[in-house]
């Protein structure tokens, strides 16, 4: 009897791994907190457009991507290296196996002021989230068959993977203003509205599912549940292995999803004169300045896939021998799969629509002003989407703690963010502003290690704005003098 080879195992991993890893978030984290990051900074929080010196801005193309895994390790690569000698390990060991991305692609997002307290933002988005967790398993490269991977296990109570993907089309609008001014600080608030068409979406499942030894050896499964669904209009490739890969195509039978941003920022004066500097950009300036937003609280709405499947494993007779036998194979559709995991549990269809919760969280943010062109940046981001209860399905936000020291004016920028993340990784990135561009690295592990590049991740920017120009040069009234009597 043939038994599942490394080979196969290894790349059940890689696809598990991949899936987390396509092509949501904001995290252009060199900037957040700037007055300079325009058309960005709505993404983090809306009432940020406000405080911005820019009359207008135009991010014409913003892309990044972030990503962690404890499954796998990619060795002898870095970004300054080629990757023809490079290596994929998965690595072995009994722990608590997770893979995380978050990935955007910022299209024309523009920014408008209509004078010093109001202002607009508009654009377009492609976001991408994928989350999943494993409960703790052992792995050993050495497992050839489902028995060898039972025996390793023997003191596991169950096995429980947990699945959650998301790809959306995202059009947004927001508007903000000062709500509160005096002598010693400004009040801004803003609001983003955003539709989406749920590109493609998808979960998996499995639920408490046990086994145990056989007296006439080996061993058999012992009960559990599994499910997994996906968007319909991915049905072509389910059923056949193969579908169109047109943005047309993939549009059909979409279903459309809501969200939205709000927050406010209080920006604290400079001491020292506080008479209006009309056409200065002085009018900007702040000692601190403190956000607190509420982000992507929303969904995207998906249709089951006619392959979508629900399931319980029986509490006796399936053999790690029929699990060989079943699965050992390479399926080209997920059709097949389900028809051979059919001739062991009895399936059932998923259907109707379902939701995946973006990654919803309150971040606060606060920025101080240094000296000269120095600020630093500290964060804090919470995952909100629990409070939904456990059976909505919920993607989470990698960020937790971030703090970005930098050197910045107008044209020029060097950023140090130092960030710890939902799975308690730290990492060291670096960001570089040169007029126009903007490139950055999550992790400079990417750049100096070559065995980093499975965590990680970066993000390049082309913004537009006008040059010296200042928003309000033809004068503010708010805070005039009243005339003499």
């Amino acid at each position: 009897m043939r038994g599942i080879s490394l080979s196969r195992i290894k790349f059940m991993v890689f696809v598990w791994f991949a899936f987390n890893h396509a092509a949501l978030g904001q995290d252009y984290h060199a900037v957040q907190g700037s007055n300079y990051s325009g058309a960005l900074s709505v993404h983090n929080n809306p009432a940020s457009i406000v405080n911005v010196p820019y009359p207008w801005d135009i991010t014409v193309i913003g892309i990044q991507s972030k990503y962690s895994t404890n499954a796998i390790k990619i060795i002898d690569y870095s970004l300054l290296g080629s990757p023809v000698n490079s290596k994929f390990q998965i690595l072995g060991g009994n722990y608590r196996r997770f893979a995380h991305q978050q990935t955007n692609i910022n299209l024309v997002n523009t920014r408008i002021a209509i004078d010093q307290r109001k202002a607009v933002a508009f654009g377009v988005n492609f976001k991408t989230f994928g989350n999943s967790s494993t409960s703790v398993y052992n792995f050993r490269d050495s497992i050839q068959t489902f028995n060898s991977f039972l025996s390793i296990n023997e003191e596991s109570e169950s096995f429980n993977v947990e699945l959650r993907g998301s790809s959306i089309i995202e059009f947004y609008g927001s508007y903000a203003q000062t709500v509160i001014e005096n002598t010693d600080m400004r009040v801004n608030a803003g609001l983003t509205l955003k539709l989406n068409r749920g590109v493609a979406g998808g979960r998996a499942d499995i639920i408490d599912i046990k086994h145990r030894r056989r007296d006439t050896g080996g061993y058999e499964v012992a009960g559990g549940d599994f499910l997994y669904g996906y968007s319909s209009n991915l049905n072509e490739w389910a059923e056949n292995g193969e579908g169109s890969t047109s943005p047309g195509k993939l549009l059909e039978n979409t279903r459309t999803g809501f969200s939205f941003d709000a927050g406010f920022e209080i920006v604290l004066k400079p001491g020292g004169d506080p008479g209006v500097m009309d056409d200065e950009e002085s009018y900007y300036d702040y000692d601190w300045k403190l956000g607190a937003s509420l982000i992507d609280a929303g969904w995207a709405k998906y249709n089951y896939g006619s392959q979508s499947k629900i399931g319980k494993m029986p509490s006796e007779g399936v053999t790690g021998s029929i699990l060989d036998s079943k699965l050992n194979t390479a399926f080209s559709s997920l059709t097949q799969l389900n028809d051979s995991i059919s001739t062991f549990t009895t399936l059932n269809p998923l259907g109707g629509d379902f939701h995946v919760f973006h990654p919803g969280r309150l971040v606060l943010n606060a920025d101080r002003y240094l000296f000269d062109a120095f600020y630093l940046n500290g964060e804090i981001s919470l995952n909100v989407g629990g409070v939904l209860g456990k059976e909505r399905l919920y993607l989470r936000n990698m960020n937790v703690f971030r703090i970005t020291p930098r050197w910045e004016t107008r044209r020029w920028g060097i950023y140090l963010p130092l960030l710890l993340n939902n799975e308690n990784q730290f990492w060291v990135g670096a960001g570089f502003k040169a007029g126009p561009l903007l490139i950055g690295f999550h992790n400079l592990g990417n750049i100096f290690s070559k065995d980093k590049m499975a965590n990680g991740g970066g993000y390049i920017t082309l913004n537009i704005r006008p040059g010296k120009k200042v928003t309000g040069s033809k004068g503010s009234k708010f805070l005039d003098c009243p005339p003499p009597p």
